[in-house]
């Protein structure tokens, strides 16, 4: 049998195919030199099976803002331990970072077959799924995580995102029942948590929104731009403000752009909205 009729493709065609279905640049982002990453690989050249490795060299990649190449060390990873939840994790967090949430969230689901304990998983298991507005699952995961909660930390974190969700799913009344363990004396240590608990407390009525969002641009707060815009955007969609709504999804957007935190759940949820807007 020819090689032509083995495949169904026409070989003499094979440029115009490539470009026809290619689904991804091959082509590689120039690293700058960097110490830290020099001497991870010397240690992966000299242990290439040791899986570990791998997902140090992803982790000081990702810290570098190199999102895709940190990836493919924790793919790397997988190929030398397949069972270990971890490096499953961390890629599906750098799908997330890439925009890829359909990726992320089938490397969130491996990760929780593999260590159904874990918070974070669940939480950024239900995260995937709302970038993906597939809400019923987002709902199921954030209860799944719900479960786990140790600190008040993870409280007001998946209590936000779980809002959220169940108000977009026209469920106000179980949505409003979450904000009952949410209380103004509330201790929180974790600035990103403190933000949603901040939300929060506007979702309860106990902050208005120039209190939530008084942020001075001088002073540097983009990422407080991000994630607290993002929350004021959802509260005047939820009160069918579709001006301020897609301003402030605009303006995280932009501020995200123009600063280190594009890849930020609240832009990326932000860009998300903003194309169902625009749709």
């Amino acid at each position: 049998m020819s090689e032509k009729k083995k495949t169904g493709l026409d070989l003499t065609r094979s440029s115009t195919l490539i470009q026809a279905y290619q689904v991804m640049s091959w082509e590689r982002n120039e690293i700058p030199a960097d110490k830290d990453l020099e001497a991870i690989q010397a240690k992966i050249d000299q242990s290439p099976e040791d899986a570990a490795l791998y997902m140090e060299k992803g982790l000081c990649l990702a810290g570098l803002g190199y999102y895709r190449e940190a990836g493919e060390c924790y793919s790397k990873a997988i190929v030398l331990d397949p069972f270990n939840w971890e490096f499953y994790r961390h890629r599906a967090h750098r799908f997330l970072s890439c925009g890829l949430f359909a990726d992320g969230a089938a490397d969130f689901t491996i990760a929780s077959r593999l260590n159904p304990e874990d918070w974070n998983v669940w939480y950024h298991l239900g995260l995937s799924y709302f970038l993906l507005g597939m809400y019923e699952k987002a709902h199921w995961a954030y209860t799944r995580c719900e479960a786990l909660n140790k600190t008040n930390d993870d409280l007001a974190a998946v209590t936000d995102w779980h809002y959220m969700t169940l108000m977009r799913l026209g469920r106000k009344e179980e949505a409003e029942k979450l904000l009952e363990a949410i209380t103004p004396d509330m201790e929180i240590d974790d600035s990103v948590s403190g933000a949603y608990y901040n939300r929060l407390l506007l979702y309860k009525g106990l902050l208005s929104p120039d209190q939530l969002f008084n942020v001075d641009p001088a002073e540097g707060a983009d990422l407080e731009v991000v994630t607290q815009g993002f929350g004021l955007a959802n509260y005047y969609l939820n009160n069918g403000d579709e001006e301020k709504y897609r301003e402030l999804l605009d303006r995280v957007i932009e501020t995200a752009a123009n600063s280190r935190w594009y890849s930020a759940f609240a832009c990326l949820a932000a860009r998300v909205d903003r194309r169902k807007a625009n749709a």
